[in-house]
């Protein structure tokens, strides 16, 4: 899976690859490598937003985390990183006091490892908050600057501890942050925290930490023009199934439409691939119940979606990400699978889906390996684009916390 985010230095790079590759290995394995073009329509619609995430008060509070972080002395990068750390334990434990729900503390990061870590920091999970949310964070301009954030922390706390002391208290009704750029580096929502000695942290939003975040989001270039900025704006109803939101989302702008509509289209078009993948797996293991199964859930599939027969959808599909993807093998696929399938070539069909997992999997392949003979595949789900794991998420706390007696469709 893909994240779109900014490019920073090398070292940047070699971070946010770290939380890609998390991302592949926690979703749903990708057998025919279909993810380049998910991640193109979901980077496109809905910028800054990953699986990972599940709440919206993480944009609101780590920024100023980092911004006091900013205000500290290190004697190195790797203090900087101790310190992040240790107040990102002492926010896990405010935010699970505040949790009134179960459900509130399982969207909470870290909450599992959370008694492990306050005895032992290096015990705190392997991705943290920073780790998560900081591509969002940079793409909503809440972190301005490029280059690793540690270092970033780093070189400005150097640049405070050298300043004159009269810079250091208000000076002429302006703060001593201000004048040294502090508030160039990291945005802050206006909310007090304190991540030394609090104690407790509501979940929820403030109305001051979802306006900031949605004026953040409606604002920054690089999500400004995106679908998640239109739905803010105009306050444009929402439905937690991404796939039943067609007749809600009937008097969108054109091109959101177009968005829409091509990615649902490929979302079915890629379910009905993931099911005759899963279709052959079990013909090779000669498990007659599994494969009579997936062949009624694709006769199902192509009676509920007849689209996905009709191959030049497939080309629109493609045009429309061609500059998002860097894989040409992927759209060489879909192009011949699509074509095949229109054309009721199966035999033909099945023999590309069988290459096309060894092209991806690279002697890992699963169908017609007896090394994979006792292994249980579950059902595929159907591409949401990250709408059913965090955007409608984040879209619904934002409102609740502006409006919080308006229904929320």
């Amino acid at each position: 899976m893909q994240i779109g985010y900014v490019t920073f230095n090398t070292e940047e790079r070699q971070r946010v690859m770290k939380v890609l590759q998390m991302v592949r290995d926690q979703t749903a394995i990708d057998e025919l490598g279909l993810g380049r073009i998910r991640d193109a329509f979901a980077n496109e619609m809905f910028p800054g937003m990953s699986t990972l995430q599940r709440r919206a008060k993480y944009f609101a509070v780590l920024p100023s985390l980092y911004y006091e972080a900013a205000k500290l002395r290190y004697r190195s990068r790797e203090e900087v990183h101790r310190q992040i750390i240790h107040w990102e334990i002492r926010l896990t434990d405010m935010l699970c006091n505040g949790a009134n729900t179960q459900e509130d503390r399982n969207g909470i990061t870290g909450s599992s490892m959370l008694e492990a870590a306050k005895n032992d920091e290096t015990k705190f999970v392997r991705y943290d908050p920073t780790y998560i949310y900081q591509t969002g964070l940079r793409t909503y301009n809440m972190i301005r600057g490029n280059g690793n954030l540690e270092q970033l922390i780093f070189e400005r706390s150097r640049k405070l501890s050298e300043l004159p002391t009269r810079l250091t208290d208000l000076e002429n009704g302006a703060d001593a942050d201000e004048q040294t750029g502090m508030d160039q580096l990291f945005a802050t929502c206006g909310e007090h925290y304190d991540f030394d000695r609090g104690e407790m942290l509501q979940v929820n939003l403030t109305e001051r930490e979802a306006q900031f975040i949605k004026r953040h989001i409606e604002l920054s270039p690089n999500s400004k023009d995106s679908l998640l900025a239109y739905l803010l704006r105009e306050n444009t109803s929402v439905a937690p199934n991404y796939a039943a939101l067609s007749p809600l989302w009937q008097d969108l702008p054109s091109h959101f439409q177009e968005q829409y509509r091509l990615a649902l289209h490929f979302s079915n078009w890629a379910y009905y691939m993931h099911l005759r993948y899963r279709y052959l797996f079990f013909l090779g293991k000669e498990d007659a119940e599994q494969t009579a199964h997936y062949e009624d859930l694709m006769q199902k599939c192509l009676e509920e979606h007849p689209e996905i027969l009709d191959s030049t959808r497939m080309e629109a599909v493609l045009n429309h990400v061609w500059t998002r993807t860097n894989e040409p093998t992927v759209h060489q696929f879909c192009r011949n699978a699509a074509k095949l399938l229109a054309k009721n070539e199966m035999p033909q069909l099945d023999s590309l889906i069988r290459h096309r997992e060894k092209q991806i999997k690279q002697g890992r392949n699963k169908i017609n390996n007896p090394k994979y003979r006792a292994y249980d595949m579950s059902e595929p789900r159907v591409m949401t684009f990250r709408w059913d794991e965090i955007v409608y998420q984040v879209i619904t706390e934002i409102r609740n916390a502006i409006c919080p007696n308006e229904e929320i469709h």
